[in-house]
């Protein structure tokens, strides 16, 4: 009598094989819109130096007798941080880690999703939060429908004199172009597409009807790679909900001009990344630097007597930051370039 196939064969996990989502991690830009600036104090004050004094126009002729018109540099108000701190706990549990199967890489899972849950939260507060507020980024303008991106029959319709209003403000405030223009991929998909560009400048060397990230920075008088396109998103549903996911940067467009901090600096702002003395000493447990987020926070490994009967291990992603907008000037905001609410285009990625 012969077998019937499913008396054979038992379904099983896939042992080499498993479904992950992995977000493309050079695309979190909050360590690129704020550079990160390692500092010794939780919190300290800032110099300025005076714009409006370093550019007054004096008469500088000789005048009677020889007198000599003598300058000075001013200081204006102080400026300051207070970083606090951010962290994750991934603790792994022996009872789970004996038991977990091996596809599924339980301690390098562990500590993955700890390094994404920092990303998400710094890319949430640095583009969300403090980049799309227009009481932060006080040079932005917001477009209505007729002006709208996507609103092709529109006569009003063109982003490449939007984008290049803020490029310009930029570079009169500041003596210096914008070096980061940050967009959405959907946003930048209506503006690759958009009839008015593709009347002023060559498209796509092959005839795709498209505008090459390169041919648009040449229109807007930037330098290449100003241009950063991302399609970061973060979940806003309760947990064991469905997911509900959104774009950290919806429907607006972030123009800056950014420094790594140095002695003198006139970029937008700074993130502020404290350590603390642990870091040197190596107090309360092993401690190990996490090149992975780019920046300056630590994990902390040490037991966790309670968390399993069997042991654990707590590893602690900490470190402490305040991401500060210092020029505002340097800095322009462009809100709602894009029908957010066609949901049927869009979904609801840039509905935030």
């Amino acid at each position: 009598m012969a077998f019937l196939d499913s008396q054979l064969h038992i379904n099983v996990p896939l042992t080499d094989y498993a479904v992950a989502f992995r977000p493309e991690e050079n695309q979190y830009l909050w360590n690129t819109l704020l550079p990160q600036k390692p500092v010794r104090h939780r919190s300290d004050l800032i110099r300025q130096i005076s714009k409006a004094n370093l550019l007054r126009r004096q008469d500088l002729r000789v005048g009677k007798g020889g007198r000599v018109t003598e300058v000075q540099f001013k200081l204006d108000p102080n400026l300051s941080y207070n970083a606090v701190d951010y962290a994750a706990s991934a603790i792994l549990r022996e009872t789970e880690r004996m038991n977990a199967d091996d596809i599924l890489q339980y301690d390098q899972e562990m500590m993955y999703t700890a390094l994404i849950y920092m990303h998400t939260n710094l890319e949430v507060l640095t583009i969300k939060e403090i980049l799309r507020d227009t009481n932060i980024l006080t040079n932005n303008f917001t477009l209505t429908s007729p002006h709208f991106w996507d609103n092709y029959l529109s006569p009003v319709s063109d982003p490449l004199n939007d984008i290049r209003t803020g490029v310009n403000l930029v570079r009169t405030k500041t003596g210096y172009y914008p070096n980061c223009i940050v967009m959405h991929e959907l946003v930048w998909d209506k503006i690759q597409r958009h009839p008015r560009l593709l009347q002023r400048g060559p498209v796509h060397p092959y005839g795709s009807g498209i505008v090459t990230k390169q041919a648009f920075e040449l229109m807007l008088g930037v330098e290449p790679g100003t241009l950063k396109v991302t399609a970061q998103q973060y979940n806003v549903a309760l947990e064991d909900q469905p997911g509900d996911f959104r774009s950290m940067i919806g429907p607006d467009v972030i123009i800056a001009y950014t420094t790594a901090p140095s002695i003198r600096t006139f970029g937008l702002g700074s993130s502020f990344m404290f350590q603390g003395d642990g870091v040197r000493r190596g107090e309360g447990g092993d401690l190990n630097p996490l090149p992975e987020l780019g920046a300056p926070f630590v994990v902390y490994q040490f037991p966790n007597y309670q968390a399993d009967p069997r042991g654990a291990q707590s590893l602690n992603l900490i470190g402490a930051l305040d991401q500060r907008v210092l020029n505002a000037e340097a800095g322009y905001l462009i809100k709602n370039c894009v029908d957010a609410s066609n949901t049927a285009v869009y979904g609801n990625y840039l509905n935030n």
